[in-house]
């Protein structure tokens, strides 16, 4: 089965300027947002898997994720995130520190993601663009009543000016 076929995930937290573009959040709510299988058909009339689409409840994040296509990449599984506590606020550290740190493979190409562009309307009010990358890591909390987690970190900024790949967020699937 695969993992991510129908799930909800909200966001427990979020860092960086991801938070004011993509991630910002018109409710004063975590971000949540659903992921459906989204089906081609083969030559044989079969129906595959092909990617993954977004919906989200009105306000629960920007209307950029609304359908946004999701494309399945990589073959490795995540490594690197495991052994956290069950979220809480005070956690936050913990689990940034693990997300970014040297241990994990999420910066590398082959690691299983999922990965889409998402628009967004910049403080300027231009349509801007930033890539993000969704990782399931399974059994990475322990002792919660969810252990799997599923990790967002952004690859590009298209369209505005600023570094690359500085900000996250993470929260359990549902």
């Amino acid at each position: 089965m695969n993992p991510w076929k129908d799930k909800t995930i909200r966001l427990n937290d979020s860092w960086g300027p991801i938070t004011n573009t993509v991630l910002r959040v018109p409710l004063a709510c975590a971000p949540e947002f659903s992921i459906r299988a989204r089906y081609l058909r083969n030559n044989q009339g079969s129906r595959e898997l092909g990617q993954f689409r977004t919906e989200i409840s009105s306000g629960y994040l920007s209307d950029g994720w609304q359908d946004a296509n999701f494309t399945p990449l990589g073959s490795v599984p995540v490594k690197g995130n495991y052994g956290l506590p069950p979220w809480d606020p005070s956690q936050a550290k913990v689990y940034r520190d693990m997300i970014d740190g040297p241990n994990t493979n999420l910066g590398d190409s082959r690691t299983m993601r999922l990965e889409g562009a998402i628009p967004y309307v910049g403080a300027d009010g231009a349509i801007a663009y930033e890539m993000v990358r969704l990782f399931y890591a399974f059994n990475a909390v322990q002792g919660a009543p969810i252990a799997d987690l599923v990790i967002l970190k952004r690859t590009t900024l298209i369209g505005t000016p600023g570094p690359l790949d500085d900000g996250g967020a993470s929260g359990p699937p549902d």
